[in-house]
């Protein structure tokens, strides 16, 4: 008898633990949900929206003639009295991600100092994002990037326009670097998902008003959830409202 009910204490102990682990692991991953969704709107918020009176980010106007085209990133955010004001803007990354809105026939990259066009890519019908996949980009030089919004406006000087970016210095990108990987190793060791990673790089890179590398982060994250689809929309609708 007392066989029978030991083991059908033990039973009901295990019923309980299971019942109360799986309330556990729903409680955890649903705030976590709940939490990056508010957070991409906190982010726009706090570090583009211009509904403050002193807006964090000021886009500069990347339209070109007749508003047939408007850059958003890198190198058209300005940051009103901070390390990104002065032209050409700071970057981290060495692999940066243009961003646009419009009609773009070509991208080319090459050294402020040099006519040596090291990359150049043609872009495909409603392509509005391309990654920089040539060699990494050299820390503490400065960049030209040019871009060519008709087939023949390579061969003519009125048909493109140039936006001018830096890499930043190896001692400052280290430090950055460093403080990245360790926040990204401490995300994937608790599971984290890879858009609660891109989330949390975006708020770190904005809070150094590292805004072109924000962006980066943020619309390159695959299988993008509802909010993060409304996050760069609203990050095209603030720099380029005429294409919206």
């Amino acid at each position: 008898m007392n066989k029978k009910l030991n083991l059908l204490l033990f039973c009901l102990s295990l019923t309980i633990a299971f019942l109360g682990a799986s309330s556990v692991i729903k409680a955890q991953n649903i705030p976590e949900k709940n939490h990056t969704n508010d957070q991409w709107k906190k982010v726009f918020k706090d570090s583009f929206s211009h509904d403050s009176e002193d807006p964090p980010v000021i886009p500069k106007d990347g339209t070109t003639r007749g508003g047939s085209l408007c850059l958003v990133s890198p190198g058209l955010i300005e940051v009103e009295g901070k390390i990104s004001d002065t032209p050409p803007i700071l970057i981290w990354n060495t692999r940066p991600t243009f961003i646009w809105q419009g009609k773009l026939e070509q991208i080319s990259i090459r050294p402020a100092n040099s006519e040596q066009v090291l990359w150049a890519e043609k872009i495909q019908d409603n392509q509005q994002i391309i990654i920089y996949n040539g060699e990494s980009l050299k820390p503490g030089n400065t960049y030209y990037w040019r871009v060519f919004d008709s087939p023949y406006s390579e061969y003519s000087w009125s048909d493109f326009r140039r936006e001018t970016f830096r890499v930043m210095d190896v001692p400052q990108r280290e430090v950055i670097t460093q403080e990245l990987e360790k926040l990204e190793t401490g995300l994937k060791q608790a599971k984290a998902t890879p858009e609660t990673i891109a989330l949390a790089k975006v708020k770190f890179l904005a809070e150094r008003n590292l805004f072109s590398d924000a962006l980066s982060e943020a619309f390159t994250v695959k299988n993008p959830s509802t909010e993060l689809e409304n996050f760069r929309s609203n990050i095209l609708q603030l720099f380029c409202p005429k294409f919206n």
